[in-house]
């Protein structure tokens, strides 16, 4: 039998992901130094698009509306403003509740994968990719905006691997020590991106960002 702390305990992790979390991620995904990310590599975008982790819609600013056909966003948890805000922006948007590991797309039926500041928290980052590499056409292109592992200075790497444990419950199941363009490289990309360090706490905010189109057979 449940005890009623445990029982309690439950109800208020239950708040906190599906109350409080939403809240928290929205705000934090909306601060400038992240919108400067996305800025970088959304408006490229083009034809019909898949969204990885469409979260509560911040990308659909970014969108161009004269070069994107329609939005596909796939995201296991239902934010009620991402339609809102694709709707405020004038692009076509259709929402699938599905984790990324588990595309319900066709094999090269889209020209354009855009993944912000979400490979962090996929539970299967490899498989994520590898179905989004799948479903990409051969002349597509990946646009990426992440924040992952510090390559130097070595400690911070080495504070992130420690922390992410603790980190992960609080956060949605980010992880802070995940090696972005090795990932999405081990899942058959070739990668053409940049990365650094940006304004804020440089432990949660070393940034990568680029594109990445499907590796030839030579290549992988």
């Amino acid at each position: 039998m449940t005890s009623k702390p445990t029982s309690k305990l439950s109800s208020l992790k239950n708040v906190y992901n599906n109350k409080v979390l939403p809240v928290l991620i929205d705000k934090a995904c909306a601060l400038d130094v992240v919108s400067e990310q996305r800025a970088l590599v959304v408006p490229k975008a083009h034809g019909i698009v898949l969204e990885v982790g469409v979260g509560s819609g911040l990308n659909a600013e970014f969108y161009n509306p004269q070069t994107v056909k329609e939005v596909i966003g796939v995201d296991p948890h239902l934010h009620p403003l991402a339609a809102e805000r694709f709707t405020s922006a004038g692009i076509d948007f259709i929402l699938q509740p599905l984790s990324a590991e588990t595309l319900p797309l066709e094999d090269n039926s889209v020209d354009s994968v855009v993944m912000t500041f979400t490979l962090c928290s996929i539970p299967n980052p490899i498989q994520a990719l590898t179905e989004m590499r799948r479903v990409l056409k051969p002349t597509g292109t990946l646009y990426y905006a992440e924040h992952g592992l510090a390559p130097q200075p070595k400690w911070v790497s080495k504070i992130q691997q420690l922390i992410t444990p603790a980190w992960k419950p609080i956060a949605g199941g980010c992880h802070l020590d995940r090696d972005i363009e090795q990932l999405i490289a081990q899942a058959g990309f070739e990668v053409s991106g940049q990365q650094g360090f940006t304004q804020g706490v440089n432990i949660v905010g070393y940034h990568y960002w680029g594109e990445a189109t499907v590796a030839t057979s030579k290549s992988l």
